[in-house]
């Protein structure tokens, strides 16, 4: 009877001093942990009421299902890709896109060759994107020719760290589960290639079904990045810890920039994380 009297004395002192202070969510959950010490949780529940259950926390972003199986030779529409209306991209004068076809062409020599481009491949490639070549095809061109074959044949083995990234990436978005072991055998400049063409063939059934598949699913990638891979990322945009802003940009750029960007991006991170031996 005593403890129920000091229960009874502590609610009304509480109640009084809730209607002076905008603090009833702390002052409720103080009070509830006094009266269940006093008197056990089930007076501090009836009394006070039970304690709120946390919100689960609401992507930025939500991630798209990822398919286990992307592709069908049976299947028409993996032929069949989403349109996208002009954006403004689109709208600029060709010399000023030609500038940003230029610094693409750079970086992709850089991230996949760690070379700077020749003058004269400069110009083949921009002569390419002018006719209406795509920056994927050059990607292609550039990892399936007999250059990238001598440094796939080098006998140059992946870090602990690449091979574990790759693991996770894979895992995450790629929905495919793999072991260490099957990647440790690979050359390096192999695996930065299988890793980046699985992500691509992810990319191209995201476009044969609802570009904002894309647009999130590239968003989640990217903030991921910044939050455990931010050092090997050096434009300022590249930095921004928000899917939501990385959404936004996927929705207003084309998706041949969109798959460029990744691709500059994953293997960005692949050759940081190659310097990096355990």
């Amino acid at each position: 009877m005593k403890n129920l009297i000091i229960v009874i004395s502590l609610v009304l002192s509480f109640e009084v001093f809730a209607q002076d202070a905008p603090t009833e969510a702390s002052w409720k959950t103080s009070l509830r942990s006094l009266i269940t010490s006093i008197a056990g949780a089930e007076w501090g529940d009836k009394i006070v009421g039970p304690a709120p259950i946390a919100p689960v926390p609401v992507a930025e972003v939500p991630m798209p299902e990822i398919p286990k199986i992307m592709k069908s030779s049976t299947n028409v529409e993996s032929y069949t890709k989403k349109a996208k209306d002009p954006t403004e991209y689109d709208r600029l004068p060709a010399e000023r896109r030609r500038q940003f076809d230029y610094k693409f062409i750079e970086e992709l020599y850089q991230v996949t060759r760690r070379t700077e481009v020749k003058d004269e491949d400069l110009a083949n490639w921009l002569n390419n994107l002018d006719q209406g070549g795509s920056r994927e095809g050059i990607y292609q061109g550039l990892v399936l020719d007999e250059v990238y074959s001598a440094m796939e044949a080098m006998e140059e083995r992946p870090s602990k760290k690449l091979v574990d990234f790759y693991i996770g990436v894979s895992q995450k978005y790629l929905n495919q589960a793999l072991k260490p072991e099957s990647l440790q055998q690979l050359n390096l400049y192999s695996l930065k290639r299988i890793l980046t063409e699985k992500s691509l063939d992810l990319i191209e059934h995201f476009e044969t079904k609802e570009l904002d598949l894309l647009y999130r699913w590239y968003a989640n990638f990217s903030a991921d990045q910044v939050k455990d891979q931010g050092t090997y990322m050096k434009s300022e945009v590249r930095q921004n810890p928000s899917a939501k802003y990385h959404y936004e940009w996927a929705k207003n750029m084309p998706v041949q920039h969109l798959k460029s960007e990744f691709i500059i991006k994953l293997h960005t991170v692949m050759n940081g994380l190659q310097s990096v031996q355990e």
